[in-house]
Parts: structure tokens; C-alpha cells; sequence
């Protein structure tokens, strides 16, 4: 073994080979650890490694099956396959689809190849498609929702009837049933079924496959065909399934059937999960797996957290829940020594909570000797201004940061908006909307954002005299003769503009390249240079990856599509129209660098990484139980957990909220090895008072157990 397991892991790995395993317990006990060392003992007992399929509910998770299987002192030749249950279903629709075309797709072309649609192709054709239909019938005329995020909801509703496993027309009526008498919601409710009916059906049409009919195809018709099933069954005979109480029932009754035919079986749940409930997940139809597997274990000691951050869960979990509070006191020191809050001094303003964060990063790193790439800041939710303060906060201390925010619109990052800005000045026969040409305005952030030193007076003269709104022309910085405008500028910023300007008259002078092209040539031959904005910068470097890679799939989409139409143009539109990006799996899932992590704590326990130290802020915030709101759909009521017919009311709410912050809070804590720090402040960033349910639990505990100097300053603006 290439690492000490305890006799638990140790028993689960050297299993015999044809086993079936169900393992099960909490976050940190080493459960992953067991499934990679489980993968390496099958290799090393002679299982061909394309025999082996590694599934789980999203590709970040399987980070520690990747190493392993990347591993240099592995042979050459075929490779273990990772699969989530996505990529499992785009493989075997994409193989088999001739056997299901002609009764299942298009009439018209029933044997051409399929195209398969990333969400953001799914906004484009639905914007495309809806839009008008939207606007005609008056559909959804009493709720205020950005476009983009409605046609979102219309999407997650028809994911949902794919992997919970009803049909897509009766979405409606199940959310009807739950309502009661709210006789507004049902008429959004029946909007919303129309919209989803008519998506449907033109994909159908033109052989178009989101990912709610792709699943549907597999798990429904060729899942259910002996031939189809019999090949991956019969090539993959040993399954290890990771995070299943993170997965769907969909991917649980395919695997139903599958245990009664593999040669050998890991199962890894993990207790008091089930965070991406709202994308389907459903922790308790996982468990139905558990009578399909021989041999069952448990891990419930944690390797990761600390004794003091033991005694520091099971305080919250008590605090969380109807457990009997334990004796008052009784853990004092142990409590007080897992956690810190917000000095006394520093507690008042939500500025200077941020400053009490950035200066106590600060001490971590320069006096404590802790890695950067073990710091993780965390908020319920992450705003641009709270993004943008803490960052600029811990740059002052030359501390680097990275950001993970999925489901944002493209054009919300001002490193994509620079690279919109440019574009479009590279390509003035783009037929721009109106609502979207380039003002002044744009310019001025564009330059702030691509040269590094410019500050928003300098931007604001430098556009002012090279950038015209009525031609959308960038004028070179050779024709600013004034030299008290030059010397205002600067010449070194000005060499800088001119470098770019240049760089745009040149490529004008050729051939107009794909935009993706166009994006990836732009970055690299330029702004990552030194000088330029995007030098050495973590976040730019990942958005525009992922601008470039998003890019990419619609000129490849489109042209699959036959669309006559300039690409290019048509995608600079769609990012204007504010599209959701994709779920682009970050370089970070590979190999964290070494920066601090700033992110929404929600997508922090879906990345399952463990850390040393944790910054909470904003306990204020009564986001940290409670789900967003979706008009157009709610993810508990179409689940096969939600009895049909119940109508879901305001104790459920309750309910659900306090279920969902006591795994949130215990799943935090469970992924922190030494500390947790708590950014607490009376007034918010919008200069309110708020007191939210973790705010009061947080209350209790410190008078449980007896507040000293650390914790005075929580207590002080409550009393």
C-alpha cells in the first residue's frame, strides 16, 4: 500500500475480488481513500483496467480516482473510465441511437447524427424559440425573473421528469397538486409546461438532445434494449460508485439492475449528505442500493478533523437539532480553540469584518506558516462587491485569490465583458443590438480591466480621445498629439493601449477568424502578457478558458445544426442576453493552486475537498438555511420523495430550511482540519441589521458555553 490505512480501510480494500460493498459514513472517514486504494488493489489483482467504471455524480469528485489512474508508475494502455451519469448516457445514445431513431426522433431525418446541447445552446435555441411564443401569449406576466434564468428553471423542470423519472408533460400537474389554492402559481406553473412542451418537441423535431431527453432516451429505451444493455454491462464488470447519495434515481435504477450482473461492487455513501437535492439528488433512494451489495461497512471515524473541531461539530449538531444540549461548559476550552469570531473592535461595520478577514489570512500565512491553498472563504452568497472587496483586501497583503461561482451569466465577469468589448471592435460588421452597442462606458472598464495600473480617471481621458461611440472604431494612441493629454495618460499606459490597438488593426488586416479563435489569440498573444491585466491572474485565466471553450461548443453546435448564420455575431449576442454559463469543470478539480479559495459555501461542499481553515461570513444572512427561489419550479416536490398530492406548506418550508442548514453547517465542519473563523458584523454590506437562524444558533452556543474574550464580540450587539 502506498498509504497507512486503518484496519477498517484496510479490510474494505483487500475485500475479495468479486464483492459487492456498501460503504457508508461520514465526510473525512477516509470512504474515497478506501475506494482509490480499492481501484489500485483490483489492478494489482490482475482486473483489466478497461473492465473497471469509476461513476459519480459530477467529474470533481472523482479528482483522487484521477490521480490514481494518472499515476506515472502505471503501464501504458487502456485507462480506467470515469463516468458521471451524463457522459454515460451522451456514449450510449450517441452509440445506439440508429436503434431508436426512427420511433424516438425526427421523422424527417430519423438517421442523422443527433446533436447533443450544453445548457448554454439550450438558452440560445429556447431564447430562439420561446422568446416570441413568450411574448405573443403573454406567458409569465406576473413574474420578474431575468430571461435567462427563466429559461433555466424551464430546463431544470424537464431534467427533473428525466431523472426522477416521470414524464415531461405531467411537470405541471405535479406542481399544481403541491400548491393548494395559490391560483396564480398555477397559471405559471401551466406557462411553464407549455414552454417545456413546445422545447421538446422541436428537439424532437430537429434531432436536438439537451440533457433531460438524452437521459430519457438511455434510461427509458436503450437502457431496456439487451443488446445495448449487454454491451456495457459485459464490458464494464466492476463498479465503483462514489457520492451515490449525491446522485439521481435514474442513475440508481440503472444501477439496480447492474449489481445483479457485475463481478464486483463499491458503493460509497456518505450520511447527512444529499446537498444537490435541488439538481435531483436523492440521498434516500440511494440507500435501496444497500440490499443489492454482500458486504456492508461503516467509517465513522474522521481522519480530518481535529479533536477541538470534533467537539466543535457535535456542539453545532446538538445546537442544530432536537438532540438534549450536554453539560454547559463542559467543552468550553475545546469549542473556543476550534473557532474564532470577529474581534470586538472590527464587528460593527461589514468593512471592517473584511478587514478582520484579510488581516487574519494575513497572520495564517506569514506567522502561522499555513498554505494558501488551505484557506477557503465562505458566504451563503457571493457577490460581485463582496468578490471584488476581498480580493482587493488581500492583494494589499500580496496574498492571491481564486473564485468558483457557477451559474452566473458569461457576461457578469468583467474579464469576459473586456473580451466582448474587444470583439466587437474587431468586428464591425457585426450587426449589433442596439441595447447592447459599445458606449464609452464599456471602453472605460474594458481598459481598466486589460492594462494593468490603468485607474478609472486614466481610462476614462484614454477613451475619450481614441474610441468613437458612432463607428466603434479604436483609434491608435499615435493620433493623441495633445501632450498634456499624453502626459495625463502616461506614455507607459499609452504604449500599453497601443500594443492592443495594434494588435486589432492587424488582425482586421486578415481573414476574420472563428471567435473562439479570435478569443484564445487575443489572450495569449497579449493581455496574459506582462503589463496587461490577465497576467498572472487565476480567475481571468479560468473565465476566459472557459469563454473560449464555450465559444468553441457553439460554432461546433451550430455548425452541426446547419445554421446559416454568422457565428461569431450570433454568440456575442447570446452572452449579451445574459445566457447561465455551463457547469465547466475547473483546472482547480485537477490540482488546487496555491491561492485562497473564495466561494459560495454551497459549492464548496460540492467540490468534497477538506481544508485547514475556514472563513464563515455573513451569519447574519438568513440564506445560509433557506433555498432559492424558483417561480417556475421547486426541486422537493418533484422528487420521488414528495408524496403525490401533498400540498407543500409553510411547515414544510420550515422544515426544509432547518434540514439544509444543519447539513450545510455540519458538512463545513466536517471538511476543516483545524479551525473555523466567523465573519460576523451588526450591519451587512447594504448597511441593514439582520438575524438569521445560524446567527441565533451561534448565540446559544457561546452562552452554553461561556463566553471569554475571543467570543465577547458576537455577544455584544445582542444584548
Amino acid at each position: 500500500m502506498s498509504i497507512d490505512l486503518t484496519p477498517e480501510q484496510k479490510a474494505i480494500v483487500e475485500s475479495p475480488v468479486e464483492s459487492r460493498i456498501f460503504l457508508s459514513g461520514m465526510a473525512g472517514a477516509g470512504k474515497t481513500t478506501a475506494g482509490v486504494e480499492r481501484l489500485r488493489y483490483l489492478l494489482e489483482s490482475g482486473v483489466p483496467d478497461h473492465s473497471i467504471l469509476v461513476l459519480v455524480p459530477q467529474k470533481r469528485l472523482a479528482a483522487p480516482y484521477y490521480a490514481e489512474i494518472r499515476n506515472k508508475s502505471r503501464k501504458p494502455g487502456a485507462e480506467v473510465t470515469v463516468a458521471t451519469l451524463g457522459s454515460l448516457s451522451k456514449q450510449m445514445v450517441s452509440l445506439f441511437w440508429p436503434l431508436i431513431a426512427s420511433e424516438h426522433l425526427s421523422r424527417i431525418h430519423p438517421y442523422r447524427r443527433p446533436t447533443f446541447l450544453t445548457l448554454e445552446m439550450v438558452q440560445y435555441i429556447m431564447s430562439d424559440l420561446l422568446g416570441p411564443e413568450i411574448e405573443s401569449k403573454y406567458y409569465f406576466n406576473s413574474v420578474t425573473i431575468e430571461r435567462a434564468r427563466l429559461y433555466g428553471q424551464i430546463a431544470d423542470n424537464l431534467n427533473k421528469s428525466a431523472i426522477v423519472g416521470f414524464d415531461h408533460t405531467e411537470i405541471a400537474n405535479r406542481l399544481k397538486s403541491a400548491l393548494g389554492g395559490d391560483q396564480e402559481r398555477i397559471h405559471i406553473y401551466e406557462d411553464a409546461q407549455a414552454c417545456a412542451n413546445l422545447f421538446r418537441q422541436y428537439c424532437i423535431d430537429h434531432n436536438l438532445l439537451d440533457f433531460s431527453l438524452q437521459v430519457s432516451l438511455f434510461t427509458e429505451h436503450i437502457w431496456k434494449i439487451d443488446a445495448a444493455r449487454g454491451y456495457l454491462t459485459g464490458r464494464y464488470k466492476h463498479l465503483i460508485v462514489d457520492n451515490i447519495e449525491e446522485d439521481t434515481p435514474a442513475t440508481h435504477g440503472i444501477l439496480d439492475k447492474w449489481l445483479e450482473t457485475c463481478t464486483s461492487a463499491l458503493l460509497i455513501y456518505d450520511t447527512e449528505a444529499g446537498y444537490r437535492r435541488f439538481l435531483g439528488a436523492d440521498e434516500i433512494n440511494a440507500l435501496t442500493l444497500k440490499n443489492r451489495c454482500d458486504r456492508h461497512f461503516t467509517l465513522e471515524t474522521t481522519l480530518v478533523m481535529s479533536p477541538e473541531v470534533g467537539v466543535l461539530l457535535r456542539e453545532m449538531s446538538s445546537a442544530l437539532s432536537d438532540e438534549p444540549p450536554g453539560e454547559a461548559g463542559k467543552d468550553a476550552g475545546s469549542v473556543h480553540s476550534a473557532i474564532s469570531f470577529t474581534s470586538p473592535d472590527q464587528n460593527r461595520f461589514h468593512t471592517q469584518m473584511l478587514d478582520w478577514v484579510a488581516d487574519t489570512i494575513n497572520d495564517l500565512v506569514q506567522k502561522g506558516n499555513a498554505r494558501k491553498n488551505e484557506i477557503v472563504i465562505l458566504a451563503p452568497l457571493l457577490s460581485d462587491s463582496l468578490r471584488f472587496t476581498l480580493v482587493n483586501r488581500l492583494e494589499r497583503h500580496k496574498i492571491e485569490t481564486y473564485t468558483l461561482r457557477p451559474s452566473r451569466p458569461l457576461h457578469a465577469e468583467p474579464a469576459v465583458q473586456a473580451l466582448m468589448s474587444l470583439a466587437k471592435i474587431a468586428h464591425p460588421d457585426w450587426k449589433i443590438d442596439p441595447r447592447h452597442r459599445l458606449k464609452k462606458f464599456d471602453v472605460v472598464q474594458m481598459l481598466m480591466s486589460v492594462i494593468t495600473e490603468m485607474d478609472l480617471a486614466r481610462a476614462t481621458l484614454l477613451a475619450g480621445v481614441v474610441f468613437s461611440e458612432k463607428t466603434c472604431v479604436l483609434r491608435s494612441f499615435e493620433h493623441v498629439t495633445n501632450q498634456a493629454m499624453r502626459a495625463r495618460i502616461s506614455e507607459v499606459l499609452g504604449e500599453r493601449f497601443e500594443k492592443i490597438a495594434k494588435w486589432i488593426e492587424t488582425y482586421q488586416g486578415g481573414d476574420p477568424e472563428p471567435v473562439d479563435v479570435f478569443f484564445s489569440r487575443l489572450f495569449g498573444e497579449v493581455l496574459s502578457q506582462k503589463g496587461f491585466g490577465f497576467h498572472d491572474d487565476f480567475d481571468a485565466a479560468r473565465i476566459i478558458a472557459n469563454l473560449i471553450e464555450s465559444a468553441g461548443t457553439f460554432r461546433r453546435t451550430i455548425t452541426q445544426m446547419d445554421r446559416e448564420i454568422d457565428v461569431g455575431n450570433e454568440y456575442v449576442k447570446m452572452v449579451d442576453e445574459g445566457v447561465l454559463a455551463d457547469q465547466y469543470e475547473p483546472k482547480e478539480w485537477k490540482g488546487r493552486p496555491d491561492a485562497v479559495l473564495i466561494a459560495p459555501a454551497y459549492t464548496f461542499l460540492l467540490g468534497n475537498q477538506a481544508v485547514d481553515y475556514q472563513f464563515w461570513l455573513n451569519i447574519d444572512s438568513p440564506a445560509w438555511g433557506r433555498r432559492l427561489f424558483q417561480p417556475l419550479t421547486q426541486p422537493y416536490v418533484l422528487s420521488r420523495q414528495w408524496p403525490e398530492g401533498k400540498v407543500w406548506g409553510d411547515t414544510d418550508e420550515l422544515l426544509t430550511s432547518r434540514d439544509m442548514l444543519y447539513r450545510v453547517i455540519t458538512g463545513l465542519i466536517k471538511r476543516c482540519r483545524k479551525k473555523v473563523f466567523i465573519g460576523y458584523s451588526k450591519f451587512d454590506e447594504r448597511g441593514y441589521e439582520q438575524t438569521g437562524e445560524l446567527r441565533t444558533v451561534f448565540d446559544y452556543l457561546l452562552r452554553k458555553m461561556g463566553r471569554d474574550d475571543q467570543t465577547d464580540g458576537v455577544n455584544e450587539t445582542t444584548e
